[in-house]
């Protein structure tokens, strides 16, 4: 048996001949709070080594929560790679989560697909990607989840040397950081995309460091003074299932270890959330193991007369999960202490539901209501929604300009390699002594202007008007209800943000063959804007004769402007902007 499993490896990884094939080693790993370069897979900086006790450096060795991010034209490629621990299971927790890897793509339209592997454990474990079902050619972006309790030592992505692939650095904005036990180090799912920290991560689409160690998630003071060197978006502080014991027998040393990390963090961020949670007991009938339950809900009543205490002592931005919002039920548990991969969903989202809430994400009903990334139009969106947010804290710019292709394409920096000739000339003009930043996005909708707003698009922000011209990429996939609802959204979480700021809806441009529908659907916006006190101006006019779109200031696809139709919007939106 062990000479054919050896077989087969050595098929497997024959598969891609090293004639054809280039092997890329990564030199960057995502989800990690402070790097480290001399060792990439360290959940911990070296320089941690002597201040955490043995057993918590040994665990951050592992890579729970860490993952490579990589884009590439391929669409059959092998990892292979060697682990510290040679015992690839545990009897509660299979191979696959232990010591395997989790493939992921994000689609044009921003929706996280998993892909299936073929795999062999061993010295060097392999797994496999064939025939990955995405249209030839296009650039996809691709996360691989690494192992949840087993220490990488090297990690090799082969792909045939005719296909482009790049590692692509993680800009998804301010991450979250938790810290907590072994339920967030990743025990018992079956693989490591279905750990809770990592299905949370896809559902917010922002990064969460790991900081979960199995059994060793006391609130010791080296990891919060390691947590106060992220900027984070969010704490989370899960630690009471390792803390029964201690919360029975020396209850004020670990209220002295809480304050400790409240005080820490909240020195170096003032206002960054911390949210706490509860031991997810969960409600299991004709369970009466009350030597066991005692100490747990000992544990949960003592958190929240801390927590309660620390919220009249006047610390602000505290916030509680309760185990109640978790909601553990018959199905969630391997061993009446880890979740399995139904309980670790329960947890994501209810984790989701409340990091929503702190954070103002909410999401509804409906596409254009669901914030996504996307890269349908061939250049890099996150990479620019991150050039824009450097541009607006550089420039501090007085009116930001909200759109898709129609604005990306006109003029400014970051520059659209898609301008139409002269059409930079109109921006000079009319744009740019406004101090106007673009903000256009090649082929975005309602839905990623969304994400952007969730992203950090504003947060610098300190103008004094903000224009919004989106939704003609919606008519194609949405009904015109979809679109107003879609938008009524999108301008409620910018006011959300900005309620100083004058805040303008430009309604949809005409377009070939769409005349009749976007005239009825800018009525409909404008009705959803008045409602809603915004300012609704609707240019329509000037790009029509008639009834149907002036040919001569559109391109030939009868959608984007050419110089003369820049020109035009130029003279309306800064008489817009200038008032």
């Amino acid at each position: 048996m062990r000479l054919l499993a050896t077989l087969l490896l050595l098929l497997s990884i024959a598969r891609l001949p090293a004639q054809d094939s280039t092997w890329h080693t990564p030199t960057r790993i995502e989800g990690i709070a402070v790097r480290d370069s001399s060792h990439i897979f360290y959940r911990l900086p070296l320089s941690l080594k002597d201040s955490v006790r043995p057993v918590v450096w040994n665990l951050s060795l592992q890579t729970a929560g860490e993952f490579i991010h990589f884009r590439t034209s391929a669409r059959s490629f092998e990892v292979r790679y060697g682990v510290a621990n040679k015992t690839m299971g545990m009897p509660h927790m299979p191979s696959t989560g232990v010591s395997g890897l989790d493939l992921y793509i994000k689609d044009k339209d921003g929706q996280w697909n998993w892909m299936p592997p073929r795999y062999r454990f061993g010295d060097t474990c392999v797994y496999t990607y064939n025939n990955i079902g995405i249209a030839p050619g296009a650039l996809v972006d691709f996360y691989l989840f690494l192992p949840l309790y087993n220490t990488v030592q090297w990690l090799s992505v082969g792909a045939r040397t005719s296909e482009s692939f790049s590692w692509v650095p993680e800009l998804r904005g301010k991450p979250i950081v938790a810290y907590g036990t072994s339920i967030m180090q990743g025990a018992v799912t079956s693989r490591p995309g279905l750990t809770w920290t990592n299905v949370l991560s896809r559902q917010l689409d922002r990064l969460i460091i790991n900081l979960g160690f199995s059994g060793n998630g006391r609130y010791e003071k080296p990891l919060f003074d390691h947590m106060a060197k992220v900027d984070a978006a969010l704490y989370i502080l899960d630690c009471m299932p390792n803390l029964t014991a201690e919360v029975l027998s020396q209850p004020d040393s670990v209220e002295k270890r809480i304050r400790y990390g409240v005080q820490t963090l909240r020195a170096a961020h003032p206002n960054t959330p911390i949210l706490f949670t509860e031991y997810p007991n969960g409600d299991i009938p004709y369970y009466t193991d009350t030597a066991l339950l005692r100490p747990r809900h000992a544990a949960n009543a003592f958190l929240v007369k801390l927590f309660k205490t620390l919220q009249q002592e006047g610390v602000q931005q505290l916030y509680l999960l309760t185990e109640k919002e978790i909601g553990f039920d018959i199905n969630s548990l391997t061993e009446m202490t880890h979740p399995n991969d139904i309980g670790m969903q329960q947890y994501a989202v209810a984790y989701e539901k409340k990091v929503r809430e702190i954070l103002r994400e909410p999401k509804a009903t409906g596409t254009a209501r669901q914030p996504v990334s996307q890269y349908r139009d061939g250049f890099d969106w996150e990479l620019r929604h991150a050039q824009i947010i450097e541009r607006i804290q550089q420039t501090n710019p007085s009116t930001l300009l909200i759109g898709n292709s129609i604005i990306n394409f006109w003029g400014g920096e970051p520059r659209s390699t898609k301008m139409p000739p002269v059409a930079d000339s109109a921006w000079l003009r009319y744009m740019e002594p406004l101090r106007v930043q673009n903000a256009g996005f090649g082929y975005d909708r309602i839905e990623n202007v969304l994400w952007r707003v969730y992203h950090g698009l504003l947060d610098d922000f300190r103008g004094q008007q903000i224009v919004v011209m989106i939704g003609t990429n919606n008519l194609s996939v949405n009904t015109d209800e979809e679109i107003v609802q879609g938008l009524s959204f999108l301008l409620q979480q910018i006011a959300v943000r900005k309620p100083g700021v004058k805040l303008t809806m430009v309604g949809i441009l005409p377009r070939k063959g769409k005349e009749p529908r976007v005239r009825l659907l800018n009525q409909q916006i404008k009705r959803m804007a008045t409602l809603q006190q915004v300012r609704f101006v609707d240019l329509s006019a000037s790009f029509l004769l008639g009834q149907t779109i002036n040919a001569s200031l559109f391109q030939p696809d009868g959608l984007h402007p050419n110089s003369k139709g820049y020109e035009v919007l130029g003279k309306g939106l800064s008489g817009l902007i200038g008032r």
